[in-house]
């Protein structure tokens, strides 16, 4: 019985959201836009990159070989900010709500840009990172509350700050492999628009404009990959991924949001815990760079990147269940769910840990 409970909420839930975006022609051209800008961007930018010969870089921690143009964010998150800016100008009560995060998801790609080309200094990146959330919080958009233990303002504004500049590095930091990054925000931001269709659809049209933008990257960043996003979309993502669940909606996500973000961005979170925990332990910089991410492990394991792509996408959609079904329980129920999904996430982790080292000491290798 409780199992098809669940089924019927997830089965309401995509019903509201398709039945959203068909009931409001205005919100399906947005989409459609976003989609095209970005999909007609990519192509140009690739020729430019070839021209200017701006590659990613090879070796290191980098699985790739060949010139491959580092600058995809370019297509992207141009395609969202244009299309974001004419729906906040078009639909007067949404200017408010919209205008910080483009302004400062903007700031945060720019530097990020800079940083692909010029490889800024670590304190400059913290710096910037710092000044777009102060954007977002002082524009209003903060914790207020985790669960039912309400925040003080400036308890809500620093965790918050916090939580930005994490999400901002974690997504970063799993960048790595054809298609990931992309394809874990893609579905997290269509998870949100999900959510946010039921109440606040201002909102619920940001998320959908982003994921479209990032569908028309997905077409040339897919397994093999013509294009790769570059810090400065790696770091868009993860900034817009950190604020856009700020926005206030149903009692219900209020209640559970800090817990149901948590499991949303648990693969990238859970890889940078991990990165930091293993430089720190070898007395390394946590910003030094590595080959022993989550990504890495799959591949030294044996799987392709195909493979290795699939596997880590199917957890993140059954992530992005998890949340949608709680949303429909309460309180304690909706919190003992997220926890088991947290568990269950602990576990992969450590089982595909466990493997890698095991392996490594079959084969006599160091952190490959």
């Amino acid at each position: 019985m409780e199992v098809s409970v669940q089924t019927q909420s997830i089965d309401v839930y995509f019903k509201h959201i398709f039945g959203y975006i068909i009931s409001n022609p205005i919100v399906l051209l947005f989409c459609l836009a976003s989609f095209g800008i970005s999909a007609l961007l990519i192509p140009v930018i690739i020729k430019v990159c070839s021209k200017y010969k701006l590659y990613d870089t090879t070796g290191g921690r980098k699985i790739h070989s060949g010139n491959i143009p580092r600058l995809g964010g370019i297509g992207f998150v141009l395609a969202y900010s244009i299309v974001s800016l004419v729906y906040a100008f078009s639909v007067n009560e949404a200017f408010a709500t919209i205008i910080p995060f483009v302004a400062a998801g903007f700031i945060i790609f720019v530097f990020g840009l800079l940083d692909d080309i010029f490889n800024l200094r670590a304190i400059l990146k913290l710096a910037v990172q710092i000044v777009a959330s102060l954007v977002i919080v002082f524009s209003g958009f903060y914790f207020r509350s985790i669960g039912a233990i309400l925040l003080p303002d400036a308890v809500g504004i620093t965790i918050t700050i916090l939580w930005i500049i994490g999400i901002i590095n974690a997504f970063n930091l799993i960048d790595g492999m054809d298609g990931l990054c992309g394809g874990i925000s893609c579905m997290i931001v269509f998870t949100l628009s999900v959510i946010y269709s039921l109440s606040a659809t201002h909102a619920a049209t940001m998320c959908l404009i982003l994921a479209c933008a990032l569908i028309g990257f997905l077409l040339y960043n897919k397994p093999k990959a013509k294009i790769f996003m570059g810090d400065g979309g790696s770091q868009f993502l993860g900034f817009m991924i950190a604020t856009l669940p700020l926005y206030r909606t149903t009692e219900n996500f209020e209640y559970n949001k800090f817990f149901i973000m948590i499991v949303l961005v648990s693969i990238p979170l859970m890889d940078c815990i991990a990165a930091i925990w293993r430089r720190t332990r070898e007395h390394r910089s946590i910003m030094s760079a590595d080959r022993a991410h989550l990504h890495h492990k799959l591949l030294y394991l044996g799987l392709t990147v195909k493979q290795a792509l699939s596997l880590v996408l199917l957890l993140q959609f059954c992530l992005c269940i998890i949340s949608c079904i709680a949303m429909y329980l309460r309180g304690y129920n909706a919190v003992v769910l997220m926890l088991t999904a947290l568990l269950f996430m602990t576990i992969i982790f450590s089982m595909i840990h466990f493997f890698y080292r095991k392996r490594l000491a079959e084969k006599g290798d160091k952190d490959f």
